[in-house]
Formats: C-alpha cells, structure tokens, sequence
C-alpha cells in the first residue's frame, strides 16, 4: 500500500488506516530497531519500542502533512531504539555498581571512621568547588567527574576550548591552595 494510500485510509477510517500502516511499516520499524539494540536489547524490547514508534506515530499524525511517512517512522525507530540502549546501559551499570558495593560491604569490615573522614572530604571539597562559582565550577565537575575534555566542556558552555584550558588550570591552582591542608 502506498503512502498516499494510507494517508487517505487513516483519513476516511481510522482503524483500518492504522492496521494498513502498522501492516505496512511494522518490519521496516523492527529492523531498524533490532539493528540498533543487538547484543543489548531483547526481542521483546524490540517489540515494546516498535510499538512504542507506532503509538508515536498515531499520536502525531495530524502534525505529519508533509513529508515521508516512512522517513519519520524510520526516525522515531532509531530514537526509540536509542532510548532503550540508554536504558539499558544505565540499568547495567547500577547492577554492576550496586553489585559491588554488596560484595565490599560483604567482605569488608567497613572502617566507619574512614568513611566517614571520606565523606566529609567529598563534602568539603564540592564545597570549594563551588565557591569558585561559574563557569569554574562547572568545568571542574565536567573534567573530573564526567570525564569530558575542553572541547566537549567548551560546546556545552559556549565558549572556546582554550578558554576552558585556561579557566580549568586557574580554577584548580585555586581549589589546591584551598584545600591544601586536606593532604
């Protein structure tokens, strides 16, 4: 069935538009969605999201006038199909991270005296952080904690990369002299 087809189809009679579309474009959808998630997703999160593409799809139809039917399901699958691998790969690292800190606290005697000097080192040096104030603070917690270099850094504040170089090396002169007695 055309797209014309449909698109007149979805206009006339609605439920049996939806049935032509989803008959029409559902392997083309699950393609581009098993493609993506392979190794990482399961045949029934492939499924789920191809369902999800079409719910999507039905929900915005009337925004679709223009354009290739098949162009924006094959779009919507791939963000889809995304948002799955991203799930998924944050669900995996609170498992494994989740699973290691059981298996610490299983074998160790937990020095509550340590942690606790840990934590209000963490607590002390955040505080320093931000007192530097912005952008400073934000590149230091970019750098350090999400592990992104000056360009990303740069991108995501609007400024040149050799900007954030600069403010980064000043930035961490300063925490040092500030938390010099910690160490």
């Amino acid at each position: 069935m055309t797209e014309s087809q449909i698109r007149t189809l979805l206009q006339s009679h609605p439920e049996q538009g939806e049935k032509a579309l989803f008959d029409t474009y559902y392997s083309y959808a699950y393609a581009i969605i098993q493609r993506r998630i392979d190794g990482i997703g399961t045949r029934e999160d492939a499924e789920e999201c191809v369902i999800d593409v079409f719910l999507e799809v039905f929900r915005h139809f009337d925004d679709i006038r223009t354009g290739s039917l098949k162009a924006y399901i094959g779009t919507i699958a791939k963000n889809k199909a995304s948002n799955v691998c991203r799930a998924a790969t944050a669900k995996s690292r609170r498992t494994e991270s989740l699973d290691a800190e059981h298996a610490k606290e299983l074998t160790s005697g937990q020095d509550v005296a340590a942690e606790t000097e840990a934590a209000e080192q963490t607590r002390r040096v955040l505080q320093s952080i931000a007192a530097l104030g912005e952008p400073d603070a934000t590149i230091l917690i970019q750098k350090y904690y999400y592990n992104r270099n000056a360009i990303q850094i740069a991108a995501m504040l609007g400024l040149k990369p050799a900007l954030v170089r600069n403010r980064f090396s000043r930035a961490l002169k300063k925490l040092r002299k500030e938390l010099a007695d910690l160490w």
